[in-house]
């Protein structure tokens, strides 16, 4: 019988350190990825953004949200707005995703 024994003094005091260290790294990890809720890509000049976009193979709002640090909801404002443009091209559309490819200029 019996049942599970308590830890050591040393046992104990090693996963307090542990926790520690780990809460540390998580609060870390919350603080490095903030996105922002402005519209930050207006920083940004539109050649440069449509630079960047050529360079990818395809493009998802959430690949854009990703590379730009941008909401998913002004992700999809946005390729919205390069499609009207003639930059990218609606490949695949479902109620979840949109697909778009770079139109490559010739």
């Amino acid at each position: 019988m019996g049942g599970k024994k308590r830890p050591t003094i040393s046992q104990l005091e090693k996963r307090i350190r542990r926790e520690k260290k780990e809460a540390k790294e998580k609060k870390r990890k919350k603080l490095k990825r903030e996105v922002t809720t402005s519209l930050s890509i207006e920083s940004v000049s539109f050649d440069e953004l449509v630079n960047e976009i050529m360079k990818m193979k395809y493009i998802t709002p959430y690949v854009f949200s990703n590379k730009f640090g941008v909401k998913i909801s002004h992700a999809k404002r946005y390729l919205k707005e390069l499609e009207d443009r003639g930059v990218i091209k609606l490949i695949d559309r479902n109620r979840r995703i949109m697909l778009y490819v770079p139109i490559k200029k010739s």
